[in-house]
């Protein structure tokens, strides 16, 4: 199994470099013998144009370049860490300039080139020792600040759902890159007396494996999140039933085909939105990406309702929200799910007597599709209380009628509620306002196992084929196998890799 490579962050902008530097520096203790505490060394940052190589690029394509406001970088701080995981040294960068794509004439993208060097003062460093640099991108840190001692309580807990204020525009919190590729705790500076200037810098070492070294390397960053497009579909009518499709499956798909003029994607929401992200993205046997534990979810399932009830958890329009981001998640019980909502217009000719609301609301009772209560009698007039004794067309239309209703007052039970008693009650599916449901839980193909998504990767759902009318309620199940009720492509699309050199001196 090979887990899917992760990409670098696009750093685009590398021109104009501006920085107003604030350190928060440690003197070392237990200096060892032989190692003079120097009075200061120098440290340069080389940020070149980058260019698209290696990694997850070599394996997937095509990748996809950031934003501008995805690759912007405002703020960072770069990180000194000694042998015991004390850091020594980290610097806050502010004002920095590194962007995204520059639009040129004519519709054109350009790249600055360029470098700009700036000198940071590091006192009190032993020359002599090797020191492993990370460097962290956005304004926002963990909780407590990093703490390279207890790695596993590096984590970002975001304030509201979709990662935020980790993915904010022009502010996207990034870090070492860390996979099967690239060592996210490889790189390492070694400084020695002579660097006390900035014509001699110290370069940077990435050793991936404890054996190779690559001397004066690039520190490859990546961004924490996911990205979740809004979805496409691309059929407004429904598709003919699939060839292996059970008996009684057809039959339902054949009703729905045949009465249904058009279906079209109104809204969707995403749930399960973890709270909570590893700052480097961890691993643990079998190349299993971990997820912090104790983190709670943003939108869960329940937020959608239940078998019966319809309840909004953050449903919105593809126009209003094109690009969603979230935290990796890779649980079986709670795993990062699309759903959708389609409104269907029903052919009026395919029904003899008139439809019972206006407003769309249709039913379905034992796969077949009814407009009227007086139709579904009609059909069972040879059955005694199909609904419960008394029951008619006129009255179970007058109980919908009522549930339906917007009524106040503390006594009276909300919509949802008296609809989900109805549907519960008996045993029908309701579509209020002809509305319907599906659902697609969001897995990375390549990660290797099922309900996994992970950090900088892009995925993009688009909707084939649909076969049937869904579910009636955003929880709720079919009534036959709703395997064949929705075909959905996932693709799984990184964001372009880039590399940006960094130089200490």
């Amino acid at each position: 199994m090979k887990k899917m490579n992760l990409l670098v962050m696009s750093l685009v902008s590398a021109a104009a470099l501006s920085f107003t530097s604030c350190s928060s520096n440690d003197d070392l203790a237990n200096d060892n013998a032989g190692q003079a505490k120097a009075d200061g060394f120098y440290m340069t940052l080389t940020v070149q144009s980058p260019n698209a190589s290696g990694t997850r690029t070599s394996v997937i394509n095509p990748t996809e370049n950031a934003t501008a406001v995805e690759a912007a970088i405002k703020t960072g701080t770069l990180y000194l860490v000694d042998k015991d995981n004390k850091i020594v040294f980290s610097e806050n960068l502010t004002d920095l300039t590194w962007s995204g794509a520059v639009n040129g004439e004519n519709g054109t993208t350009t790249q600055k080139d360029g470098n700009k060097t700036f000198e940071i003062k590091v006192p009190a460093v032993v020359a002599g020792q090797t020191y492993r640099v990370y460097f962290l991108a956005g304004s926002h840190k963990p909780a407590g600040d990093m703490n390279f001692a207890a790695t596993t309580n590096n984590f970002f807990t975001a304030t509201k759902s979709f990662a935020s204020p980790f993915a904010d525009d022009n502010d996207f919190a990034m870090f070492n890159q860390n996979d099967a590729d690239v060592n996210g705790n490889g790189y390492s500076v070694t400084f020695i007396q002579a660097n006390n200037n900035k014509q001699n810098p110290a370069k940077v070492n990435y050793t991936k494996d404890g054996k190779s070294t690559t001397t004066n390397a690039p520190i490859k960053v990546e961004r924490v999140v996911a990205r979740i497009d809004a979805p496409t579909s691309n059929s407004t009518v429904l598709a003919e039933a699939p060839a292996n499709a059970s008996a009684a499956l057809k039959v339902a798909m054949k009703d729905a085909k045949e009465k249904v003029e058009k279906i079209e994607l109104t809204n969707y929401a995403i749930s399960n939105l973890a709270s909570k992200s590893y700052v480097m993205q961890t691993w643990g046997p079998d190349n299993k990406l971990l997820i912090p534990e104790g983190f709670s979810y943003y939108q869960p399932t329940a937020d959608f309702g239940g078998d019966y009830d319809y309840k909004n958890g953050g449903f919105t329009t593809t126009e209003a929200t094109e690009k969603n981001y979230v935290f990796e998640n890779n649980s079986t019980t709670a795993p990062t799910t699309m759903y959708f909502e389609y409104k269907v217009t029903l052919k009026n000719d395919k029904f003899k007597i008139d439809a019972d609301f206006k407003d769309g609301t249709f039913y379905r009772y034992n796969n077949v599709i009814y407009t009227s209560f007086a139709q579904i009698f009609e059909d069972y007039k040879d059955v005694t209380n199909l609904f419960g004794e008394g029951k008619n067309a006129g009255t179970m239309k007058a109980e919908l009628e009522d549930a339906k209703k917007v009524e106040t007052g503390q006594e009276v039970k909300d919509v949802e509620t008296k609809l989900s008693e109805f549907r519960q009650k008996y045993h029908i599916e309701v579509f209020n306002e002809g509305k319907t449901y599906y659902k697609q839980v969001i897995k990375d193909n390549h990660i290797g196992y099922a309900n996994a998504i992970q950090r900088n990767s892009i995925y993009r759902l688009t909707v084939n084929n649909i076969f049937n009318v869904g579910a009636q309620v955003p929880n709720g199940t079919p009534t036959e196998n709703d395997f064949y009720y929705l075909n959905v492509t996932v693709t799984v699309n990184p964001w372009v890799l880039n590399e940006d050199n960094v130089n200490l001196q």
